[in-house]
């Protein structure tokens, strides 16, 4: 009979066949962007080993329930998890432009009918030239919560072939039409990558190595971990992050300030 809840036992499986402790054995230099606060350092320890993170807020200030960790994953009221998926798709892009591909932020794909927007589809990214040489690859990326509720009892490979194939039905269609090719980029919030995220920065890290004069294996390494950390910091935001929309002072510039008054 096992002596761990069997949500815990899952995470520790697809956390072991995910191979996803780069970030933990570099340097946290703040030069490379590996640095992580405290705070984001012990949040990655507690989702690494299916806890939950330590000295949460009691009630979530977006809408007024109790709080915990899977409902800061998924609640998107406040744009964290927006966040989240945006920090990711920024860094992608800035590491393919690295590699001197020419890159596109949010590329259309397929365009409105009768200026009806909800029928314009984006994807998160666009590159020519990563698989084959001046064609455009179209990317878009999901950092999914493989602790939720929904997904228990369910193998780290179920919970990507369902975001999978929706992704797929959504945009594969429309990029064959554009001539291009489509790639799901996968990852949960510990850090683990889908297969066909590895491939994708496999053949980035073979670009980056021969434009740096670096070893495959050194830049790849570098790579992932430039990722993990990327959606550690992210997910920290989503725990520790506020919900409650900012209000400005109300005025625009100084004409608006009443006069001080002369003591």
């Amino acid at each position: 009979m096992p002596l761990l809840p069997i949500e815990r036992l899952f995470t520790f499986k697809w956390i072991d066949e995910g191979k996803c402790s780069g970030w933990l054995s570099i340097m946290p230099l703040e030069d490379n962007q590996f640095d992580l606060s405290p705070d984001a350092f012990r949040d990655a320890i507690s989702l690494r080993y299916g806890h939950e993170p330590v000295k949460l807020q009691g009630f979530c200030d977006g809408c007024g329930f109790a709080f915990s960790k899977n409902h800061a994953l998924d609640f998107k009221k406040g744009s964290l998890v927006s966040a989240r998926h945006h920090e990711s798709r920024d860094l992608n892009i800035i590491l393919c432009s690295k590699a001197g591909l020419k890159t596109t932020c949010e590329p259309v794909i397929k365009d409105s009918i009768e200026g009806n927007d909800s029928e314009v589809l984006r994807v998160d990214w666009g590159v020519r030239g990563l698989w084959e040489s001046q064609r455009e690859a179209l990317f878009d990326i999901c950092i999914c919560n493989a602790d939720a509720p929904s997904y228990q009892g369910k193998t780290i490979d179920s919970v990507f072939n369902a975001h999978k194939d929706f992704k797929r039905k959504k945009y594969a269609e429309a990029a064959e039409h554009k001539r291009a090719s489509f790639s799901p980029i996968l990852a949960t919030c510990d850090g683990v990558f889908d297969f066909e995220a590895k491939a994708y920065t496999r053949q980035l890290a073979v670009l980056l190595s021969k434009k740096w004069s670096k070893s495959y294996a050194e830049v790849h390494g570098w790579i992932k971990a430039r990722m993990q950390i990327c959606i550690i910091r992210s997910v920290s935001l989503c725990l520790r992050g506020s919900r409650t929309k900012w209000r400005g002072a109300g005025c625009e510039d100084g004409a608006a300030l009443p006069m001080m008054s002369e003591v």
